[in-house]
């Protein structure tokens, strides 16, 4: 790998930051602290700066020369409600909140491309978008409903997650649908309760959710081309307390994934079908509320190409996968993909412990490795 001398030079220093702010995590749309730091580092590098940009959000603003191009560079930074098991000295001081998708170590290594950039000669706009909220609370829409881009305009904008694959490889991208979509539907059965030994005096909504579980589990296998991908999992079910109590009510909650917008429609569609044949088929009330946690990160391909051949100067050809295949997982900044030009890439972490694990750990190496490569996507754009 080719990464930039400068830059990790400067890695023990930015290793303190990232391990102060895995001291001190902070929930989506929590992350007051998390920004106050951000914020002031970006000033003391001589930016621009805008707080409380879709709430908890921080955008950097560097331009230098006459040129008219502008790149966007972007990192999320909240935690998860988790509590951290893992062996570290830095290790979380909060109870029940914990960095532990190392969402620290990418607003880290954003800080540290930002120091390097700001004594970098270019021509053009550099803006820096520090999101918060992405575990599930939406905070790229935030940012975007908060008229991100009418003020901090790009004309590329790049994302970059670290991955515990396991592989030799150190950088992945791809054309296309990088990450799924993630729709979560509640469904509730209302029925009519009564006592367990007079179940034909009831309307048993266990029983109807439960026709529901099995039915739900055919979209994939038998709507869904398989060719295409989606996934359905009914996560939660809740219903009654007594063993002898019919209860009035049962709940499903459901997680929907998919690579695609019409796979994506299709398994709306047959959810709301499906609830509808089997409530008039059981004679009760089926009801449905649905919640957009991320549409699908689609990469666009003129973003992807840059990117490739940044990321070949950076990694070395034998160091990168071009073409991996893309997640269920979600990620939100599928919403600036349906706004703007944009490649979401993964780094290798190097741990073979997973993503929201209570003993996950973030390599400190990525720190120079994505600032590196985040470095060269903004010179080599605005040069």
């Amino acid at each position: 790998m080719k990464l930039i001398d400068e830059i990790l030079d400067l890695e023990s220093e930015f290793i303190k930051i990232r391990h102060r702010i895995h001291e001190n995590p902070e929930l989506g749309f929590g992350e007051f602290e998390t920004s106050k730091l951000v914020a002031a580092q970006l000033r003391q590098f001589g930016y621009e700066v805008h707080e409380g940009v879709g709430k908890t959000g921080v955008v950097g603003v560097l331009k230098k020369g006459n040129g008219t191009k502008k790149i966007g560079l972007r990192a999320d930074m909240d935690a998860l409600p988790m509590q951290e098991h893992a062996n570290v000295a830095y290790k979380s001081k909060k109870a029940n909140v914990m960095h532990a998708c190392g969402h620290d170590g990418h607003t880290t290594s954003l800080l540290l491309a930002a120091k390097y950039l700001s004594t970098k000669d270019f021509n053009g706009t550099l803006n820096l978008y520090f999101q918060p909220a992405e575990e599930g609370l939406g905070g790229a829409l935030a940012m975007i409903e908060d008229k991100l881009f009418e003020r901090f305009d790009s004309d590329y904008v790049f994302g970059w997650h670290n991955m515990p694959f396991g592989s030799d490889k150190k950088f992945y991208l791809k054309k296309g649908a990088m990450m799924a979509s993630s729709d979560s539907y509640n469904i509730e059965v209302k029925g009519k309760g009564g006592h367990g030994s007079a179940p034909d005096k009831t309307k048993d909504p266990i029983y109807v959710a439960s026709l529901l579980v099995i039915a739900l589990q055919g979209i994939v296998s038998r709507n869904v081309n398989p060719q295409d991908c989606a996934v359905v999992s009914i996560g939660a079910f809740h219903a009654g307390e007594a063993v002898n109590i019919i209860p009035d009510t049962a709940n499903l909650k459901v997680s929907v994934r998919a690579l695609d917008r019409d796979t994506r429609a299709l398994t709306e569609e047959r959810i709301k079908k499906i609830c509808d044949g089997i409530a008039l088929a059981n004679d009760v009330e089926i009801s449905i509320s649905k919640y957009i946690v991320a549409p699908v990160t689609m990469n666009d391909d003129s973003a992807v190409e840059f990117a490739w051949e940044v990321a070949r100067e950076i990694f070395g050809e034998e160091n990168c996968d071009f073409n991996h295949k893309p997640l269920m997982a979600s990620e939100d900044f599928g919403y600036f993909c349906e706004v703007k030009k944009c490649a979401y890439a993964f780094l290798e972490n190097e741990n073979d412990i997973y993503l929201h694990n209570s003993d996950y750990v973030f390599n400190d190496k990525l720190l120079s490795r994505a600032a590196s490569y985040y470095a060269s996507l903004a010179l080599k754009y605005l040069r």
